[in-house]
């Protein structure tokens, strides 16, 4: 991994030890904003190779069940997550993770804003379902990525 950020999940854990019914029962590996470059890869993947740059998507299906079927697989009850207990996060050297949940990052992306990819489409998909367009008023509360990124996409609309 190259560059992983440290998500308001991630301090609640290491704070609380919990969050809801998700309990820290052993040490675990925080993080699941992240972006690194592949260093090898399985025989069936024919999408990545060593040496791409990548971000990750940090939940992925454990099973094929109804919610994957129609395209909300990160609503399965059976969801692997990143840094959720008990699996663990990818702030660590080297992760291994899905090959289908990693994208590739064009040459103008750095690590850093890789990392800022999933917290940027938690902000994108609350915006769409808020139905929030050009010239809405919203109030947004809190420091945290997801609200630092929804401030960036009003600030693009508005210059």
């Amino acid at each position: 991994m190259h560059s992983v950020g440290i998500c308001g999940s991630d301090v609640h854990y290491w704070q609380h030890g919990r969050i809801g019914n998700f309990v820290v029962k052993s040490p675990m590996v925080l993080g699941h904003e992240a972006s690194g470059t592949v260093v090898k890869v399985g025989s069936s993947v024919t999408k990545l190779k060593k040496g791409d740059r990548v971000a990750i998507e940090p939940g992925v299906p454990r099973e094929i069940d109804e919610f994957c079927k129609i395209g909300r697989y990160n609503l399965s009850p059976t969801l692997f997550f990143c840094a959720t207990p008990p699996d663990d996060g990818n702030l660590c050297r080297y992760y291994k993770h899905d090959a289908n949940f990693c994208y590739k990052l064009p040459d103008n992306v750095t690590f850093e804003e890789g990392a800022l990819v999933e917290p940027l489409s938690v902000a994108i998909h609350a915006c769409r379902r808020a139905e929030v367009i050009l010239g809405s008023k919203v109030f947004i509360c809190g420091a945290g990525m997801e609200n630092f990124s929804i401030s960036l996409i009003f600030l693009k609309q508005m210059f």
